[in-house]
C-alpha cells in the first residue's frame, strides 16, 4: 500500500475514529486484525493487515469470522484498548499510529505497512514495545521487534526509496471503499487467509484434480476396451487343444464366438504347453477385468466427489452465512481436504444453522437447505410420505421439500411450480431465465449407505421448466 493511499485513508480515519469506543477486536487470520468501533453515530469496522503482499489499513464492509480462541496479539489488544484517541501517520512514512487508552492507561498501536517488513506493535506510554504481531530478533538488515525495547521506526534511507503513485476515486466513494475495491480486484488471492477464501481455493483446486482424474480414467477405460478377446483366445485354444503342440508360436483357428465363424490367428508362447498358453490368456483377461472394474469404481467415486464439491462451491457463492462456512470447513477437515496453516478456525464460533422455510400459494410449508448438512436432514429426516422433493436438474443447488402435513387437500399446480421455482432460485442456475427442476415423491428419494453429505439417489422423477425465484428472508 503506497504512502499517498495510506495518507488519504488515515485522513478519513482521523475524523471518523477520534474518540470512538472499541466494541470488539478479533483476529480472523494470522496477520489480519478487525476492530469494531462505535463513534456515537455509527458502527465502523477497521481492517488492519500485516500480510506483506496485501498489507493495508481501511474501513471494511466485509464480515469476517471471529475465531473462538483469540490469538496472543488479539488478547493483548483487547486488554489494553477501549478507546481510540487519534489516528495519524508517523514520520511521513508508511506507518500508522493509533493513540489509544484503556484500563491500564495510554498506549499506541503502530501499524507498519512497509511491504515485506509489515507488522503491528503495541507500545506503552513511554514508547516501549509491549508486544508485536510478528516477533523477530534484529540482524544486519534491521532492528528487533520484541517486547521490552524502545520502538524505532524503519530508517529514513529505505523509506525515501518508496515510489508513490497518484490515485483517483469516484466522487461518492470513500478512500476506504476505494482501497477495499482495489485490493479485491487486484488479485483473486485477496482473501487467501480468510476462511471462506481458503475453502473456495481448496475446493476449486480439488475440483480441477478430479476433472483431470476423470479424464485419465476415461482414457484408461478406452484402452482397456476389448479385453474379452483374451478370454475368447483361451477358450479357443482349449477347444482346439488337439491341434496345438508345444513349440508352436501361432495357430489359425475358427472363431466360433463370431457369427458367422471367422478365421483368427492366435499368438502362442512356444515354451509353454497348450494348457499353459490358454491359462496365460485367461490370466490376462482377469487382469484387464480387474483393472476395468477398478476404473469403474474410481470413476463413480470421482464423479460423486466432484458433485459433492460442486455443492460446496455453489453454496459459498450464494450468500453463505458464517455458520454455513464453519460447517463446510468442518466437513472438509474430516475428509482431510482442508489443511490450514493456522488453527484459528478449528473450533466453531456459530450455532448450526437451520433450513429455510416459507409457504406455498395454498399455505403448504416449503423447506429447503442452504448447506449439505441441511440438505441431508431435509431429504432423510424431514421428508414424509405425501411430500414432494425438488432439485434443479444436473446443477448444484438446494434440496427443497413441499410438505403435505396433516392437510387433506392436495397440492395445486401453483404450489408445485412455486416450490420448483425456489429450487431453481437456490441453485447454480438462479440467474437463468428458465431452469429444469426435478420433482419426485418422497419414497423415491434415498440416501445410499456411505454416500457423502447432500448426495441422494432419485429412483423416479419428472422435470418441469420454471423461472427461478428468491424469497426475502
Amino acid at each position: 500500500m503506497q504512502y499517498e493511499l495510506i495518507n488519504n485513508v488515515v485522513n478519513e480515519l482521523s475524523l471518523s475514529l477520534a474518540g470512538a469506543k472499541v466494541s470488539k477486536i478479533y483476529q480472523p487470520s494470522e496477520f489480519l486484525v478487525i476492530m469494531k468501533f462505535w463513534n456515537g453515530r455509527e458502527t465502523l469496522r477497521l481492517l488492519l493487515s500485516a500480510d506483506s503482499p496485501q498489507s493495508r489499513i481501511h474501513l471494511t464492509e466485509r464480515d469476517y469470522l471471529n475465531p473462538s480462541t483469540p490469538p496472543r496479539f488479539c488478547q493483548l489488544l483487547r486488554s489494553r484498548i477501549t478507546t481510540v484517541l487519534s489516528v495519524d501517520i508517523l514520520n511521513a512514512d508508511r506507518i500508522v499510529r493509533m493513540q489509544c487508552i484503556g484500563k491500564q492507561g495510554l498506549c499506541t498501536l503502530i501499524v507498519e505497512l512497509t511491504g515485506q517488513k509489515s507488522n503491528m506493535l503495541l507500545c506503552d506510554e513511554e514508547g516501549i514495545i509491549i508486544d508485536c504481531l510478528k516477533r523477530y530478533q534484529g540482524d544486519d538488515s534491521g532492528g528487533s521487534c520484541v517486547s521490552g525495547i524502545s520502538y524505532g521506526s524503519p530508517d529514513q534511507q529505505k523509506r525515501m526509496s518508496v515510489k508513490n503513485e497518484t490515485y483517483e476515486k469516484a466522487p461518492n466513494q470513500s478512500w476506504s471503499q476505494f482501497v477495499e475495491k482495489s485490493y479485491t480486484e487486484a488479485s483473486e488471492t485477496f482473501y487467501t487467509h480468510d476462511l471462506k477464501g481458503q475453502l473456495k481455493k481448496t475446493i476449486r483446486k480439488q475440483m480441477v484434480r478430479l476433472k483431470k482424474r476423470i479424464a485419465s480414467i476415461d482414457s484408461e477405460t478406452q484402452k482397456q476396451q476389448g479385453f474379452t478377446k483374451y478370454k475368447d483366445f483361451g477358450e479357443l485354444i482349449l477347444a482346439h487343444i488337439y491341434l496345438i503342440d508345444r513349440g508352436m508360436d501361432k495357430i489359425s483357428l475358427e472363431n466360433y464366438h463370431k457369427q458367422p465363424p471367422q478365421s483368427i490367428e492366435i499368438n502362442l508362447d512356444p515354451l509353454l504347453s497348450p494348457q499353459q498358453n490358454a491359462e496365460r490368456y485367461f490370466q490376462r483377461y482377469k487382469k484387464f477385468k480387474r483393472g476395468l472394474d477398478h476404473s469403474a469404481r474410481r470413476l463413480i467415486e470421482s464423479k460423486e466427489e466432484l458433485e459433492w464439491l460442486a455443492q460446496f462451491d455453489y453454496q459459498l457463492d450464494d450468500g453463505v452465512k458464517k455458520s454455513d462456512i464453519e460447517e463446510i470447513a468442518e466437513e472438509l477437515r474430516r475428509t482431510g481436504l482442508l489443511k490450514e496453516k493456522n488453527q484459528l478456525h478449528k473450533r466453531r464460533t456459530q450455532k448450526p444453522s437451520k433450513p429455510v422455510e416459507t409457504d406455498s400459494p395454498s399455505g403448504f410449508k416449503i423447506i429447503w437447505g442452504r448447506n449439505n448438512r441441511q440438505n441431508d436432514e431435509i431429504s432423510t429426516k424431514f421428508i414424509r410420505e405425501g411430500d414432494l422433493w425438488f432439485h434443479a436438474y444436473r446443477v448444484p443447488g438446494s434440496h427443497v421439500v413441499l410438505k403435505k402435513g396433516e392437510r387433506p387437500a392436495s397440492f395445486l399446480d401453483a404450489d408445485i411450480h412455486y416450490a420448483a421455482a425456489i429450487a431453481a432460485g437456490y441453485s447454480r442456475g438462479r440467474l437463468d431465465t428458465k431452469v429444469e427442476v426435478m420433482v419426485a415423491e418422497a419414497n423415491r428419494v434415498k440416501k445410499p449407505r456411505g454416500a457423502r453429505s447432500g448426495l441422494v439417489t432419485v429412483q423416479k422423477y419428472k422435470t418441469i421448466l420454471v423461472a427461478p425465484i428468491r424469497v426475502d428472508l
